[in-house]
C-alpha cells in the first residue's frame, strides 16, 4: 500500500501582521527619505536665492554715464565699463589706484574686454586743493591727452599743493603755457560739477566709487555699484557677471 504524502499547511494568517509590519517600514521609510530630498533641494534653492539678495544689497543695480572723461582700453571692443569717481586726496583712492586698478588693466583692460573711466568726486572737507587736483588732471588730459592724463593720474594721490601740481604737470612735459592758463581759468570747474552730480545720481556718497555694467552707444552704463575700495576678486565677480 502507498505511503500517504506529508501535507504542509501554510497558515498565511500568522504571515499577514509581519508583511503589513515590514511594508509599513518600507513606506515609512521611502517617506522619510524623499522628505529629506526636498528639504535638501529647497535648502539649495534657498541658499542660492540668498546669495543673490546679498550680492544685490553689497552691490546693488545703479547707472551712470562716461561723459567725455578719459579712459583706458578699447571702446570698439569692450563688453563692460568701470566707471571710478575718484578724489585725489582720499587715501582708500589711493589704495585702489595702487592696489586694484592695476590687476585690473593686466587682466581685462589690456585685453580690450573692458573700459576703464575716470571721472572726479572731490569731497567737500578736503577743500580747494581736491578740486584744483581734478581740474589740474583735466587741464593735462586736455594738453596732453589720455596717456599723460593716466600719468598724472598715479602722480595725482601724492600731491600735496597747488606747487607740486605744476612741478608734476612740468615733469610730464606738459605746456606750462596752456596748463597754467587752464588752471587759471578753472577751466573745468563746470565738468567737475556734473561729475559730482552724477557720482550723486548713481548713489555714490563717498570715495572711491564705481559703477560697472553693460555701456551703450550713448555713453550710458547700466550695472552695479561698488561702493569703496573692494579687492580685485569683487570687481572679477561683477565684471563676470556682465561679460556673459
Amino acid at each position: 500500500m502507498a505511503k500517504e504524502r506529508d501535507v504542509v499547511e501554510i497558515n498565511l494568517e500568522q504571515w499577514i501582521i509581519p508583511i503589513a509590519i515590514v511594508i509599513a517600514g518600507v513606506l515609512v521609510a521611502a517617506a522619510i527619505y524623499l522628505t529629506n530630498r526636498t528639504k535638501q533641494d529647497d535648502s539649495t534653492v534657498v541658499g542660492t536665492q540668498q546669495e543673490a539678495e546679498a550680492q544685490q544689497e553689497e552691490f546693488p543695480q545703479a547707472s551712470t554715464t562716461i561723459s567725455d572723461s578719459p579712459y583706458l582700453g578699447d571702446k570698439s571692443k569692450a563688453k563692460v565699463v568701470i566707471v571710478e569717481y575718484t578724489d585725489f586726496l582720499c587715501s582708500y583712492c589711493a589704495r585702489h589706484a595702487t592696489e586694484t586698478k592695476p590687476k585690473l588693466i593686466s587682466e581685462y583692460i589690456d585685453s580690450g574686454q573692458v573700459l576703464y573711466v575716470v571721472r572726479n568726486l572731490p569731497l567737500d572737507f578736503h577743500g580747494q586743493l581736491a578740486l584744483d587736483i581734478a581740474n589740474a588732471s583735466l587741464c593735462v588730459n586736455e594738453i596732453g591727452g589720455r596717456e599723460k592724463y593716466f600719468e598724472f593720474y598715479t602722480k595725482g594721490f601724492e600731491q600735496e599743493s597747488t606747487d607740486t601740481l605744476s612741478a608734476t604737470a612740468k615733469e610730464l612735459g606738459i605746456d606750462m603755457n596752456k596748463y597754467n592758463t587752464c588752471m587759471n581759468e578753472n577751466r573745468y570747474g563746470d565738468t567737475i560739477e556734473v561729475d559730482i552730480t552724477d557720482a550723486t545720481s548713481a548713489g555714490i556718497q563717498g570715495t572711491p566709487g564705481f559703477v560697472i555694467g553693460k555701456l551703450d552707444s550713448k555713453g550710458n552704463v547700466e550695472g552695479r555699484l561698488i561702493a569703496g575700495a573692494y579687492p580685485f576678486e569683487s570687481f572679477k565677480q561683477i565684471i563676470e557677471e556682465y561679460s556673459e
